[in-house]
């Protein structure tokens, strides 16, 4: 798949997740995925859409995917703490969390993690 296609299917999930359609952009990232695996931008869009649809579960699964491919950056951790809550789990939700927190702190100061 080209770069400028992927880019449009890119581009076309998040306008699907603007208009609260969570449902038909987790369908086209999931095929992105599939088609042009290990981006991590594009896992982090399909697990925020999976979030928004309702599938907390799924959403960690892809999140677990994405940290497997060494994605593990703020972003991730923000949607981790997010998909568990949704699951009703508090204490791993705040280590997330507080991931998230750090890495946003290293990111402000110019400092490597």
């Amino acid at each position: 798949m080209k770069d400028r296609e992927q880019t449009l299917l890119q581009v076309l999930g998040y306008v699907l997740l603007q208009h609260a359609q969570p449902e038909k952009a987790s369908v086209l990232l999931a095929a992105l995925t599939t088609l042009s695996p290990g981006q991590p931008r594009v896992m982090r869009m399909l697990a925020l859409s999976q979030l928004r649809a309702g599938k907390a579960q799924r959403a960690l699964d892809t999140l677990d995917q994405l940290a497997m491919n060494g994605g593990a950056d703020a972003a991730f951790h923000l949607l981790r703490a997010q998909a568990l809550g949704a699951l009703q789990r508090p204490e791993e939700a705040a280590q997330s969390m507080q991931a998230f927190v750090q890495l946003r702190a290293l990111a402000a100061t110019g400092t490597d993690a």
